[in-house]
């Protein structure tokens, strides 16, 4: 059973994943009025809040793992990927540093927390594809620095909904101790003989 102190996080971290989705939602309908920057304030400050709190999530979800070492390089990735994303607008530096970390830190996590690391590190990494897929097929108007908005947008709700549902997987499993009936299961070993 999750602590209550993990429970906060984890509604905290999705609460800011949420304002990050709003934010792309914003940027991929609405044309720019010129005042910009209370609307990109309050995506910076929620991308780095839900990034830290991801990354703490995803250090407390692998506790006690096996590959202690490719843990702590994973979580180093992340946390470079935390602090990118103080430069909000770089979206393929913080995707991508944040979705490799997240895929090392699956890689050495027990079979619990596994899946939902996976789906934290795919979320982040489908987003530069959606990103980029966007800019090409050059979705949406074209604003005065040749960018495209709505492809940028789009990304960022993709990476934010595929988070949010990580992080509800992932609170789940904190607080586990490892060869629980659930870690079994997603092992594919049955608890009956």
């Amino acid at each position: 059973m999750p602590t209550s102190a993990t429970r906060t996080m984890t509604r905290v971290a999705g609460f800011a994943w949420l304002v990050v989705a709003a934010a792309g939602v914003r940027s991929a309908i609405v044309v720019d009025d010129g005042d910009w920057t209370v609307t990109y304030t309050i995506f910076s400050l929620a991308l780095l809040a839900g990034a830290v709190l991801s990354i703490a999530l995803a250090a407390r979800a692998t506790r006690g793992c096996n590959r202690p070492w490719l843990r702590m390089v994973g979580l180093g990735v992340s946390a470079l990927g935390g602090l990118a994303c103080v430069v909000a607008w770089a979206l393929p530096l913080w995707m991508t540093l944040l979705g490799v970390g997240f895929a090392i830190v699956a890689v050495a996590s027990a079979p619990g927390p596994r899946r939902p690391l996976t789906l934290l590190a795919a979320g982040q990494l489908v987003g530069i594809v959606v990103m980029f897929a966007g800019i090409a097929a050059e979705v949406g108007r074209r604003d005065e620095w040749g960018d495209y908005p709505a492809a940028g947008g789009i990304a960022v709700v993709t990476v934010a909904v595929m988070t949010i549902v990580a992080l509800l997987g992932l609170g789940r499993t904190v607080g586990q101790p490892a060869g629980t009936q659930q870690d079994m299961s997603l092992a594919g070993v049955s608890g009956t003989a």
